[in-house]
């Protein structure tokens, strides 16, 4: 059983083609085929099964797939590590980030980064918190900044980068603006532009809510949260959002913000997270005190 056939499997189960693992992995269509039954022989067991002109996995293919997902990624993670102790001065920085701090905190860390190290490629990914955690556990990614720290998880080393706070957000002139001692009961009464679920955002707003035994008035839901603040910003809502994440609307005018009331959700921040049994790359470690240093600037 060699690395090839378990690329495969997760391969398969990714696209359940055949044409498309071979495109994916630069091989004739035949060389895939040879392979899926070469480890079908080898293991004596039935792991592909046809349906439809797809291709899917048996249990026994979907017992395999976990392993080899696994293997795979730390193949991946052995390669990538042994290359960049053989030149340290060369390789890539494969960094995933949450919406709000890879979009208004990391390009000015980045792109620091990228001046002390001119040998060094950036690749940035920009997801959802939820899905961010979930590619650290599976070791699909090996470095990830998040909006909030997760104390409930103990697979993670935090690496505390930034400090943020959540505020409610609205246009100017609406009747918020300027007004001291909001309660939770006023914004409960307001419509609301909300995140979707699984963002650090939304996750907050919810939380916040909770807290203070108040059920918010959701009118809408949108998956992009600059289509939040745009849409804030005409007027007639209100919406929470990262203090980090305004400061040029507030600047041009375009949006008002205000302080949640009440009991809060712990202080947020930005932390840089990695598991726990996964050891910095010279390159991450660079990165990593990069952002250390920049926190105090």
């Amino acid at each position: 059983m060699n690395i090839m056939k378990l690329q495969i499997v997760v391969l398969i189960e990714k696209y359940k083609k055949v044409t498309d693992v071979a495109a994916e992995l630069g091989v004739k269509q035949p060389t895939v085929s040879f392979h899926m039954k070469n480890l079908e022989n080898e293991l004596g067991t039935s792991l592909f099964q046809y349906r439809s002109g797809r291709v899917l996995l048996t249990d026994a293919g979907r017992a395999l797939h976990q392993y080899a997902v696994k293997i795979v990624a730390l193949a991946a993670e052995a390669e990538r590590s042994v290359k960049q102790l053989s030149s340290p001065a060369q390789g890539q920085l494969e960094l995933e980030a949450g919406f709000v701090p890879g979009t208004y905190f990391l390009p000015r860390i980045l792109s620091l980064f990228m001046k002390l190290h001119p040998g060094i490629d950036v690749q940035l990914s920009i997801q959802p918190d939820a899905v961010l955690r979930e590619r650290l556990r599976s070791r699909e990614s090996q470095l990830a900044v998040l909006h909030n720290m997760d104390g409930t998880d103990a697979s993670f080393t935090y690496q505390q980068i930034g400090e943020d706070e959540m505020v409610l957000i609205f246009a100017p002139g609406h009747h918020f603006e300027g007004v001291r001692g909001l309660t939770p009961e006023q914004l409960a009464r307001e419509p609301w532009i909300q995140h979707s679920a699984g963002s650090s955002l939304r996750g907050a707003a919810d939380s916040w809510a909770q807290l203070n035994h108040v059920r918010l008035w959701n009118r809408a839901e949108l998956s992009s949260p600059e289509a939040v603040k745009r849409m804030i910003g005409e007027g007639g809502y209100v919406g929470l959002f990262s203090k980090a994440g305004i400061e040029r609307e507030v600047v041009q005018g375009l949006l008002c913000y205000a302080s949640l009331p009440g009991h809060l959700p712990d202080r947020s921040g930005f932390v840089l997270a990695w598991r726990k049994d996964y050891t910095l790359s010279p390159v991450q470690e660079s990165f990593a005190e990069l952002l250390t240093e920049s926190a105090y600037l």
